[in-house]
């Protein structure tokens, strides 16, 4: 009889708790498979939404693959490019396949002399959150542009302060050229003599271009240096 009433007193107890405690375990319980299967479908769809955006920026390199280095896109095919790529834009503009479209598309403006149109495709691609690596390349490419416009100050801006990491040189270099569009000859000197130092590159031209970049701008009395003691060596 002790025993009996013993478990009539657990199925009580089990009863209470229950009542002060059940709703809440089911809506635990509700939240974690819910959560779980929520965050499966969310990844899922990431999934989906990276494959769709990388098909959709492959066939966009076959197309610019497809032609002939210097050969300019067809009418058809240059609208094809720019179509797909202003999807992707729109669809997956959180994805590094959307900059690098409107990079690709900003390449193409430029091949066609749209220079405003280039601008506007890497503005874009930098205010996108690119990855700092891309944001790099983007930001230079875009200084260019601005330079080539005539927006020189706007350019030297832009790759002023800058942790160029890797692209130090190319930042470099590219300061040379606006301070040279500037008839800054002496900064200019000083950005090409940098670009030179931090040259990592194994391409032979690159390094040949940066010399000959910095002997149309060395200074007088640097070149009279220079001689003198390539005369000293000589004796």
């Amino acid at each position: 009889m002790a025993d009996h009433l013993s478990e009539e007193e657990q199925i009580e107890a089990v009863k209470r708790w229950w009542a002060a405690n059940g709703m809440q375990t089911i809506l635990a319980v509700v939240l974690v498979i819910g959560g779980y299967f929520g965050w499966q479908y969310w990844e899922q769809e990431q999934a989906v939404q990276t494959d769709q955006a990388s098909d959709a920026y492959l066939q966009m390199i076959e197309i610019v693959s497809g032609t002939n280095p210097g050969e300019l896109l067809s009418q058809d095919q240059q609208a094809e490019v720019n179509t797909a790529a202003d999807q992707l834009k729109e669809n997956h503009s959180n994805s590094a396949y959307a900059q690098f479209a409107a990079m690709l598309k900003a390449k193409l403006a430029v091949d066609n002399q749209d220079l405003d149109t280039a601008a506007s495709e890497l503005q874009w691609a930098l205010d996108n959150s690119p990855a700092p690596a891309t944001e790099r390349l983007v930001r230079l490419r875009l200084a260019r542009i601005e330079a080539a416009r005539g927006n020189v100050d706007s350019a030297l801006q832009m790759v002023q302060g800058i942790d160029a990491a890797e692209m130090k040189s190319a930042y470099e270099e590219a300061k040379g050229d606006f301070y040279l569009l500037q008839d800054n000859d002496a900064a200019a000197f000083t950005a090409y003599e940098s670009a030179l130092a931090s040259n990592e590159s194994q391409d032979p031209m690159i390094r040949n271009i940066l010399q000959l970049k910095i002997s149309q701008v060395r200074p007088a009395e640097v070149a009279e240096m220079e001689e003198d003691d390539s005369e000293g060596v000589a004796e």
